[in-house]
């Protein structure tokens, strides 16, 4: 099985049992290891060694880690070294959620999607290919974040997470909502929002007698918590906006 290693404090020494090669590793780091080669690896320093790892296998593992760079074994600093350690932390906390239940298609195929982005995350390129490394990375960030809206476009109606939202893209929440916020110019939350009020709008509308009750269930939130949230958009309670909407339209003046 094939290993990745990053580093985030502390200093320790890798030792390849083979061939005898020793090799100091530090924070910042990331290093790749084959499969099926005999190793041990320890801290050297008084700080906690704090040690991300992720083992993985396939028939192409080593054409693919050969086509990144990766199969020096050779030590390395990923320029995104935080991504990459979200990256991992977002792939053990999947599949600790799995651990009591079978690991699903589904959940199997988001846990290579994830793997996929980290290993381009870590990819190892000369300075000339700088500008189509950062292609890569863009693309992948995008298609995550094109998913995300087209779950929240599909869901919005739902009780919906934005931790369940960043997962099913494999980042971390904080590392999601900040790239999301980036893009779009709202937060996930904000754009989840922005949703619902439309369609609470759009449901007035079509019918000024719906209880505010049902409004607030079709969306997939609380009835009070909905009524906040209507409120301080328009400043208005949706019972207040359907008096207004029903009057503007039967020719009454508006308060």
């Amino acid at each position: 099985m094939n290993q990745i290693f990053l580093i985030r404090s502390g200093s320790g020494l890798f030792r390849d049992r083979v061939s005898g090669t020793e090799i100091i590793l530090e924070p910042g780091m990331a290093f790749a290891f084959p499969a099926d080669r005999d190793h041990e690896y320890y801290p050297l320093s008084h700080e906690p060694w704090h040690v991300a790892f992720i083992g993985y296998h396939g028939s192409q593992a080593n054409d693919f880690l050969d086509g990144l760079g990766l199969n020096s074994f050779t030590p390395f600093r990923p320029d995104r070294f935080e991504e990459c350690w979200e990256a991992i932390g977002g792939i053990w906390h999947a599949v600790n959620q799995q651990t009591t239940n079978r690991q699903d298609e589904q959940c199997m195929q988001e846990l290579s999607v994830t793997l996929y982005r980290l290993l381009l995350m870590m990819r190892r390129v000369e300075p000339s290919a700088g500008s189509t490394s950062r292609q890569a990375f863009e693309t992948v960030r995008n298609e995550a974040l094109q998913k995300a809206v087209s779950l929240i476009n599909e869901h919005f109606t739902e009780p919906l997470l934005i931790s369940n939202l960043a997962g099913a893209v494999g980042y971390s929440v904080q590392h999601f909502q900040r790239l999301f916020l980036q893009e779009y110019g709202v937060t996930p939350h904000q754009y989840l929002q922005n949703l619902r009020l439309q369609r609470a709008l759009q449901m007035i509308k079509e019918d000024a007698e719906v209880p505010v009750q049902d409004i607030a269930l079709n969306l997939g939130m609380e009835t009070n918590y909905f009524i906040r949230v209507f409120r301080s958009a328009y400043g208005c309670t949706p019972g207040v906006m359907k008096e207004r909407l029903h009057q503007s339209e039967g020719g009454a003046p508006q308060s």
